[in-house]
């Protein structure tokens, strides 16, 4: 299988349109006139390009979990998970897999903010969404201090890590409360139980 260090340059449209093809996830024609209106109507060919490498992730990370669905050990989920890093070129490099991560949690930590801001949000919303943000900061400091060499470096992840605790300890109260809601939800019931 091939590594982004052996295909360094984003794909073509009609490549990424091709693979979508063969996922059954793109109904359209694959003409160069189809792709360069498509990219008029969303903002130029870039912004289209990442759109269709999205929509494949989207479909590759359905295979994923419909091929994950099975009965595997701690060994071979490993093996599985390695694969998704070697593909992407990460795997031995510990800057490039902790920036892979990040990258992972910035696509999830997005739809998390949202929900958090949603008036529906509860505090284990909220608390997820805070904890992205803590581990996002982690990641950052994680990958910067393996080439620290100034003190801007070093300010810079100072700043990161002050962040961090604050997103964490917020999450931290907002689990707490949680817990409190649950503590005297649970005592109401016992004492109902025990009235009965």
């Amino acid at each position: 299988m091939s590594t982004s260090s052996e295909t360094d340059q984003p794909a073509a449209v009609d490549q990424l349109a091709t693979a979508l093809q063969a996922l059954g996830h793109y109904r359209g024609t694959n003409t160069a006139d189809e792709h360069a209106a498509a990219a008029e109507r969303i903002g130029g060919e870039a912004v289209y390009r990442a759109y269709l490498a999205n929509a494949l992730l989207g479909a590759a990370q359905l295979e994923a979990i419909l091929n994950e669905s099975g009965e595997f050990d701690a060994e071979q989920r490993t093996a599985v998970y390695l694969q998704q890093q070697q593909t992407a070129g990460v795997a031995g490099d510990q800057t490039s897999m902790l920036e892979f991560l990040r990258w992972q949690l910035l696509r999830l930590a997005s739809p998390l903010r949202e929900s958090a801001q949603s008036e529906q949000a509860g505090p284990v919303q909220v608390a997820a969404a805070q904890t992205a943000e803590g581990l996002d900061r982690l990641l950052s400091v994680s990958a910067a201090s393996q080439t620290l060499t100034e003190q801007a470096d070093i300010d810079s992840v100072a700043e990161q890590l002050d962040t961090a605790h604050q997103a964490l300890s917020s999450a931290a109260e907002n689990i707490d409360q949680l817990r409190a809601l649950t503590e005297r939800a649970r005592s109401g019931s016992d004492s109902g139980s025990s009235e009965s």
